[in-house]
C-alpha cells in the first residue's frame, strides 16, 4: 500500500505577548511610579524625575528565573472552557495545556529598567465519539472561540475511526481571537467525516490557519492507490467540501509527480 499525501498551504501564529515593565528606582516614596511613567514618551525619567541625567545609575541585574504568573481573568476563562467543552455532546475526553514562560530584558530606552514579557501559549485536545456528527465536531471551536479571544490559542480535534470511516483530525491554529460561525466550522467538520467516508482514502488531517480561511491552510490525505482515476475520484471528493478551494499538492511514494 502506497499512501499519496495531498498538501496545501499553513499559517499559524501562537504566541501572545503582554509587557511588565520593572524599574529600579523604587528608593522612596512615588519614585517608582515616576520612574515608570519616565517623560511620557517612552524615554528613561528627565532631570525633573527622581534620577537627575548626569546620575542614572546602572541597572540591577533582572531575576534570572522570573515568576510565571498567569492573569486570574485568563486562567478562569480557560478553566471555564475546558469545562464547557467537555460537557458538549459527543466529546469523549478534553484536555489542554497552559504556559506562560517570562523572559526579562533590558530597555534600551532606558537603562534603569527591565521589560519581562510573557509568551502565552494554551492548547487544547479534544477527541469525540467514533459517532459524532460534523454538528457536533463543529460545535466545539465555535464554543471555544466564544469564551477565549487570543490567538495564543490551538486546538487539537479528533474523531476516531468508527464503522464506515477512517479517523480524521483538524488543527484550528491561533484562531480563537474571533466569532467561528457554527457554518463554518461544521463544514470543515462535514468535509472531513465526508472524506473520511471515501472509498481508497488511509489518512485525513486538516490545519485551519489563524485567519480561518480554509483555503489557506493545509489538506494531508493518504490514499491507498497511484491509479489516476483513484485520485481523480478522490479529488472530485474534495471539490464537494469546504476544502475544494485550497491549494492541493501531492507525490506518489516514488517521488513522481501526480
Amino acid at each position: 500500500m502506497r499512501t499519496h499525501p495531498v498538501l496545501g498551504l499553513l499559517a499559524a501564529v501562537t504566541v501572545a505577548v503582554g509587557v511588565l515593565p520593572l524599574t529600579a528606582c523604587s528608593a522612596a516614596e512615588g519614585l517608582a511610579r515616576d520612574a515608570l511613567a519616565g517623560d511620557g514618551d517612552g524615554r528613561c525619567p528627565s532631570a525633573s524625575g527622581p534620577f537627575p541625567d548626569q546620575d542614572v545609575p546602572p541597572a540591577p541585574e533582572p531575576d534570572p528565573d522570573p515568576e510565571a504568573t498567569l492573569d486570574p481573568f485568563v486562567a478562569t476563562s480557560v478553566r471555564d472552557t475546558l469545562a464547557t467543552v467537555r460537557a458538549l455532546p459527543a466529546v469523549q475526553r478534553a484536555t489542554e495545556t497552559t504556559t506562560n514562560a517570562p523572559s526579562t530584558t533590558a530597555d534600551p530606552s532606558c537603562p534603569t529598567r527591565w521589560v519581562t514579557v510573557h509568551h502565552f501559549s494554551s492548547r487544547f485536545t479534544v477527541e469525540m465519539d467514533a459517532d459524532a456528527t460534523p454538528g457536533q465536531a463543529g460545535a466545539v471551536p465555535t464554543t471555544m472561540a466564544e469564551g477565549l479571544a487570543w490567538t495564543g490559542v490551538d486546538l487539537t480535534l479528533t474523531v476516531p475511526a468508527g464503522d464506515g470511516h477512517i479517523a480524521s483530525v483538524v488543527h484550528y491554529d491561533g484562531t480563537f481571537d474571533q466569532r467561528i460561525p457554527e457554518t463554518t466550522s461544521t463544514a470543515v467538520a462535514d468535509g472531513l467525516a465526508t472524506l473520511a467516508a471515501t472509498p481508497h482514502v488511509t489518512g485525513l488531517d486538516a490545519s485551519i490557519p489563524y485567519t480561518m480561511r480554509v483555503d489557506y491552510g493545509s489538506l494531508t490525505i493518504g490514499v491507498d492507490s497511484t491509479d489516476q482515476a483513484v485520485l481523480d475520484r478522490v479529488r472530485a471528493v474534495i471539490d464537494t467540501t469546504a476544502f475544494r478551494d485550497t491549494t492541493l499538492h501531492g507525490s506518489y511514494g516514488n517521488g513522481a509527480k501526480p
